[in-house]
C-alpha cells in the first residue's frame, strides 16, 4: 500500500494561482543588476579635502576588470561607465576622484600582495564616491 499526500483539486488550485501570483509580483521588482548598476560596489566614500590615506579593499585575483562609478546620493546616483584596468599581480590600483570631480588612477607595486592585486579608493572630490569593479 502506497501512502502519500490528497490534495483536491480546489486546492491544487489554490496552490497554483497563489504561485503564479507570487511569480508575477516577483517579476515586477526593481532588479539591481540592470546593466550600469553595480549590485555590489565599494564605497561610499564621503569627501575628504585634506588628503586622508585611500580605503582599500579586498585583495583580488589580478585580471582586467571594467570599472564603473557613481557620486553623489545615494538616490541621486547615475552609475557610468568609466573605463576597462588590467590588474596585475603584486600591483596596487588606487581610484583618485579629484576636486574637480575627475577619476585618475595610481598604481606602484606592492610585494606584500603575493600574487594578488587590490583597488583603493581616494576621494578629494566635491561629493561621496563610490565604484565597482565588473570582469571584461
Amino acid at each position: 500500500m502506497v501512502r502519500g499526500i490528497n490534495i483536491s483539486i480546489a486546492k491544487k488550485g489554490l496552490i497554483l494561482a497563489a504561485l503564479l501570483a507570487f511569480l508575477a509580483v516577483a517579476a515586477i521588482q526593481p532588479v539591481d543588476s540592470a546593466p550600469g548598476i553595480c549590485p555590489s560596489y565599494y564605497g561610499p566614500y564621503e569627501p575628504n579635502p585634506i588628503g586622508q590615506p585611500e580605503y582599500c579593499e579586498n585583495m583580488m585575483a589580478p585580471g582586467v576588470y571594467n570599472i564603473r562609478w557613481a557620486h553623489g546620493a545615494e538616490n541621486d546616483r547615475n552609475w557610468q561607465y568609466w573605463d576597462q584596468l588590467d590588474m596585475k599581480a603584486n600591483m596596487r590600483y588606487v581610484l583618485v576622484y579629484d576636486s574637480q570631480g575627475e577619476l585618475s588612477i595610481d598604481e606602484s607595486d606592492d610585494s606584500g600582495l603575493t600574487g594578488y592585486t587590490v583597488i583603493c579608493g581616494r576621494n578629494n572630490g566635491p561629493d561621496a564616491l563610490v565604484f565597482c569593479l565588473e570582469p571584461a
